[in-house]
């Protein structure tokens, strides 16, 4: 068979753009290997409890509200908008995020040697370009051996001396002087992050995103993966033992993953040189209460290098319909290099190291779980490396001159948000039907 259009993953990008295209007339067919459309943003439900695959809330510039997100066919009364009330485990206590603004509330200790380190820190010289450069120059040594660089190596799962500033910086707080030391003083300067306030759906979780993209799609087929491209023929093969051509593919798969499914050398070669971190997601049903520090905490980020996840997160305190009455729904978030996440012992063994460390926090008591639901996440942060940009206009280069065109946070190996994602596809398929 074969379609103007194929659509390669049923991720919110990959849906976007198959509405776009049903829209305007397109010929085209989206293929999911799941058995249900999604992707990473999705919700599981089990027993009374949702959890979504990990914390996936809705940051919005480009689009006023939910409701104005073209095709997906979203009401803002299902929707809350939510002030953020994120945290560091830092000094033996929570402490506001961002923490490079409420220094502060350190112990004093710790706090003084932040402010002298800060003080300290190396005069930047010219454009810098290095995640690790960035982050000491701006906040001072201290801050960064003992806060921002340990919370996101255990994030990004590999050496911040690796990664490029470039993409992540709009994500990531600013050194700014006259805050940092207003944070010091406890007199924290309090100003809109992009992540400051954010949307989620009152009820049933970030699916609601998800079913509000796919609705009305007249060809879409799940459970069919792609595991073959040919290039030359512009056809893939799938695991239902089809073949499919295409005039145009958009795939949001990861593109690491698509260059391998070409067999063709010169993308396998490219391929193997981009990197990235995959996250464990650990959900938990909990009885009864959390402490009372963590009554009305949405996240917290943790940096200490013996705790095994990076951060920890209740659904419940952002949306009260996640689980019942006198419960809580949370997670905890552990990143592991990529290569390493399909040792099929990983799991299970972070899965005890993470209810231990829970309990010697004191933040969730291992008798009090009542349900556990792990999402693995095979590519969760992709490694915006200095040969990363290179490496990706290249691959484009040549998937492009073969009606490929990917779209998405994964298709185009960046760093961006759900929106973006989103606006991806809607800009490539307007590109290309313009």
């Amino acid at each position: 068979m074969s379609r103007k259009w194929l659509v390669a993953g049923g991720g919110i990008s990959g849906l976007a753009a198959a509405q776009a295209l049903q829209e305007s007339g397109g010929d085209y067919l989206l293929l999911e290997r799941c058995p249900a459309v999604g992707g990473l943003t999705r919700t599981t439900q089990v027993e009374d409890f949702c959890f979504d695959y990990t914390g996936h809330f809705l940051h919005l510039r480009r689009f006023p509200s939910p409701s104005q997100i073209p095709h997906a066919h979203l009401n803002d009364d299902d929707w809350e908008t939510v002030e953020r009330k994120s945290y560091f485990f830092a000094g033996g206590r929570l402490v506001d995020a961002p923490i490079q603004y409420h220094l502060g509330e350190l112990p004093d200790e710790l706090r003084k040697e932040c402010e002298t380190s800060y003080d300290e820190r190396p005069a930047a010289g010219g454009k810098i370009e290095g995640f690790r450069e960035f982050i000491v120059s701006g906040f001072g040594q201290a801050v960064a051996d003992r806060f921002l660089i340990p919370q996101n190596e255990k994030t990004m799962a590999t050496p911040l001396s690796r990664l490029s500033i470039g993409a992540v910086k709009r994500f990531f707080p600013q050194p700014d002087e006259r805050r940092i030391r207003a944070g010091f003083a406890n007199e924290a300067v309090e100003t809109a992050e992009y992540n400051s306030t954010f949307w989620y759906p009152k009820r049933g979780g970030i699916d609601v995103l998800t079913r509000g993209l796919a609705q009305g799609l007249k060809s879409v087929a799940t459970n069919e993966e792609i595991i073959g491209i040919d290039l030359e023929r512009r056809m893939v093969t799938t695991s239902a033992g089809r073949s499919v051509e295409w005039e145009n593919m958009l795939p949001s798969i990861p593109l690491k993953a698509l260059c391998k499914l070409t067999r063709d050398p010169q993308l396998m070669a490219a391929a193997e040189q981009l990197s990235h971190s995959s996250t464990i997601s650990f959900n938990f049903g909990v009885r009864g209460k959390l402490p009372g520090a963590l009554k009305d905490a949405h996240w917290v980020y943790v940096p200490d290098r013996d705790i095994p996840f990076y951060r920890f997160g209740c659904y419940s305190n952002i949306s009260p319909a996640m689980c019942s009455n006198g419960y809580n729904a949370v997670y905890v978030e552990v990143g592991v290099p990529g290569e390493d996440i399909d040792r099929t012992d990983i799991a299970s063994k972070l899965q005890t190291d993470v209810i231990a460390a829970l309990e010697k926090l004191g933040w969730v008591k291992s008798e009090d779980i009542v349900c556990t639901v792990a999402h693995v996440i095979r590519c969760a942060y992709v490694h915006h490396t200095p040969e990363r940009d290179q490496l990706v206009r290249d691959i484009l280069s040549r998937l492009n001159a073969a009606g490929i065109h990917p779209i998405g946070r994964y298709g185009l190996w960046d760093y961006v948000g759900m929106e973006d994602s989103i606006s991806s596809a809607l800009t490539t398929v307007e590109a290309l039907t313009g």
